[in-house]
């Protein structure tokens, strides 16, 4: 049995999906959105708890529960509300941690590339302290992940065992089915596709950094489908522990990425530039490109799906269905 909390959710629903062709799979998370409901359709023999009843549900199946894949939390990278966020992604993760290691139960959880702020060329995930110090998120879901991740890296350094073997993935930007119930926070793609659709054009968001040109803004892109073979992947992996970046190593431009977005509904480019929000504006990332050298060295050895490759599977075979 394998718990996924947000298992509802974009990541989540995508993993326990797969994970229920071999597994007995427990979801944990709010059900209050029909799209949430729709994304668990296809999980197989799924069993549905709440948030709140997780913790007496370990306490009662210990013994038949082989990992917790620790998905949900509050992802809005534009949240002001600091409290909320260290209840939810920080105090809440580390009750579900505690739980996991006094049951040896594998704990696999959600951290994000947000912990690494601006910081434009060092995405570096070297496991030491003198590296995850270095660290400025520039929001407070960033700052609620990175403590997190403070906390556990100072558990791995320790030398305490753990019988959980904590992992956690700093997840890049992630896109692809089931993400549609994020609204504003969902990745591009959708929001591209649509706007193309009925407009036959594009507004993305000029540059407010003088080291970055209208459309050159740039995200290191990741399928979701890869990240799901990362995660089923790390489950073999019972005894590995540490954090991981997960990305594909390169950093493509939302320019590059609407011109692929236009050429899978073949209509020519045609693009203009608005301001970015500024609710958005002082926490916005100008680029992100994960250094996958910590993953590959513990032994992941798949390639990642190019954006041309992972968009077109994603708007021919989901999104224009």
């Amino acid at each position: 049995m394998i718990i996924v909390t947000g298992g509802a959710g974009f990541i989540g629903s995508n993993i326990a999906q797969e994970l229920s062709k071999k597994y007995r799979v427990v979801i944990c998370d709010k059900l209050n959105d029909p799209i949430k409901k729709k994304n668990i359709a296809p999980v197989k023999g799924k069993k549905i708890i709440k948030i709140n009843e997780i913790f007496s549900f370990v306490e009662k199946n210990k013994k038949k529960i082989s990992a917790v894949i620790h998905m949900g939390a509050i992802s809005a990278t534009d949240e002001t509300n600091l409290e909320l966020l260290l209840n939810n992604n920080y105090l809440y993760s580390l009750k579900l941690f505690n739980i996991c290691n006094k049951y040896n139960i594998k704990f696999i959880y959600a951290s994000s590339a947000a912990t690494y702020g601006n910081s434009f060329d060092y995405y570096d995930d070297e496991n030491s302290f003198d590296n995850f110090l270095k660290l400025k998120p520039i929001n407070y879901y960033g700052l609620s992940k990175h403590l997190f991740d403070l906390h556990i890296l100072s558990l791995i350094k320790s030398g305490e065992k753990l019988g959980s073997n904590p992992v956690g993935l700093k997840f890049f930007n992630v896109y692809g089915p089931n993400e549609l119930h994020k609204g504003f926070m969902m990745s591009p793609i959708p929001k591209f596709l649509k706007e193309i659709q009925m407009t036959k054009k594009l507004k993305l968001f000029k540059s407010h950094h003088k080291k970055f040109a209208d459309g050159k803004q740039s995200r290191d892109f990741i399928y979701i489908k890869d990240c799901v073979k990362v995660v089923i992947w790390l489950l073999k992996k019972r005894k590995l522990t540490g954090i991981y970046n997960v990305g594909t190593g390169k950093s493509r431009t939302f320019y590059d990425l609407a011109k692929t977005v236009f050429k899978n509904v073949n209509i020519k480019p045609n693009i203009n530039y608005v301001p970015t929000p500024n609710r958005i504006r002082n926490g916005y990332q100008y680029y992100t490109k994960a250094k996958m050298n910590n993953l590959r060295k513990a032994g992941y050895k798949k390639d990642f799906l190019t954006i041309e490759q992972g968009v077109k599977d994603y708007i021919k075979n989901y999104l224009v269905k």
